[in-house]
């Protein structure tokens, strides 16, 4: 896999008008069990009429009418960049190397598209970048990442890093009120190791719970199944435990009990 930042499709500049039968982003709306060789996870491709889709893999199963949720907790704790840096570590360097540390094992690049947070080791001020691609490492072994930028500080004995895999390498239909809520599957996706699009903003229709779109209870949260609950019922102080805390959008038109509802989702 070449190393290489995410890039993001819009549909919605002017060009020339065409009359045809299939939008040229139809291709969201399939799933694969071979990656697109073209496409990176975490690419985006969005619409004239504002829909926003993800290029994402299944850690498990997703149904296309609930939202899918992020798994992947992280990869390297917080952790002391004891080793010296090749070429000293100084500022403007795109390559970090990290002492053994706990980890999966990891292949080539694997973590392209995830996140690193280089700490200077004596305050908060950080570098937040995105990774490009990682060397191959053993379970547990020292980690070599390549930055889509080079850092802002020089990296000392003392400095820490942590590190985040690409979110978008393991959804799965929400299962929990705990974990983040991604959005939801162009279509159905059958089995974990799927290559499919993933939805995060914009006009669709995701199940909701009783009143949603009823007496005011217009904007929405995520429910632990990735369901939609109306505000008033989530911000209740007698919320239930499967309730969540993570906006998801409003409704446009309709409500449960009768037609749709048509659902803004906000990414």
């Amino acid at each position: 896999m070449s190393r290489t930042i995410n890039r993001t499709i819009n549909f919605g500049t002017i060009g020339t008008v065409q009359n045809m039968d299939l939008a040229p982003w139809a291709f969201v709306f399939k799933t694969s069990l071979v990656k697109d060789p073209g496409r990176f996870l975490g690419d985006r491709v969005t619409t004239p009429d504002g829909r926003s889709f993800v290029y994402s893999k299944s850690s498990a199963a997703c149904i296309s009418g609930h939202g899918c949720e992020f798994t992947d907790t992280g990869v390297v704790a917080i952790t002391t960049l004891t080793v010296a840096q090749s070429g000293g570590g100084l500022a403007g360097t795109q390559v970090v190397e990290i002492p053994a540390a706990t980890h999966a094992a990891l292949t080539l690049d694997q973590l392209q598209g995830g996140y690193a947070i280089v700490y200077n080791g004596t305050d908060n001020n950080v570098d937040f970048l995105q990774i490009v691609g990682n060397d191959a490492s053993a379970e547990n072994a020292a980690l070599v990442i390549y930055l889509e930028a080079g850092v802002s500080q020089a990296i000392t004995t003392s400095s820490k890093v942590e590190v985040f895999a690409n979110p978008y390498s393991a959804l799965r239909t929400a299962t929990s009120a705990t974990l983040a809520k991604a959005g939801r599957p162009a279509v159905p996706v059958a089995a974990a190791s799927t290559y499919f699009w993933c939805q995060d903003d914009g006009m669709c229709w995701i199940a909701p719970q009783s009143v949603v779109g009823e007496n005011g209870g217009i904007g929405c949260f995520w429910r632990h199944d990735g369901s939609l609950e109306s505000a008033d019922t989530a911000l209740a102080v007698t919320t239930a435990t499967n309730d969540t805390s993570q906006y998801a959008g409003h409704t446009v038109a309709g409500t449960a009990a009768g037609n749709g509802p048509l659902f803004k989702l906000n990414g």
